[in-house]
């Protein structure tokens, strides 16, 4: 069994999330729904500059790919696959 070391889990136990996703359309997204960089990040409860490095193209965690994506009331296909529609 693969034991991860204790940096590498949350309070609960669980493993720190490995997958991470680029969302090219966030800022597009966030824009489209009048929203600034700090209303998102409190909003999907993730930090601004979480919501700065993605957008500037660093790939998103899973979790927090998930989180903003309910944040904007999108999917997460839409941030990394469509521009929004005016």
């Amino acid at each position: 069994m693969l034991m991860l070391s204790e940096d590498r889990r949350d309070r609960d136990g669980v493993p720190a999330p490995t997958s991470h996703v680029p969302l090219p359309y966030l800022r597009a997204w966030r824009i489209h729904r009048l929203m600034t960089l700090r209303g998102l990040a409190e909003k999907a409860d993730v930090g601004f500059t979480t919501v700065a490095r993605v957008e500037r193209g660093y790939p998103a965690s899973a979790i927090t790919a998930v989180k903003l994506a309910r944040a904007l009331e999108v999917t997460l296909r839409d941030l990394k696959e469509v521009e929004p529609q005016d």
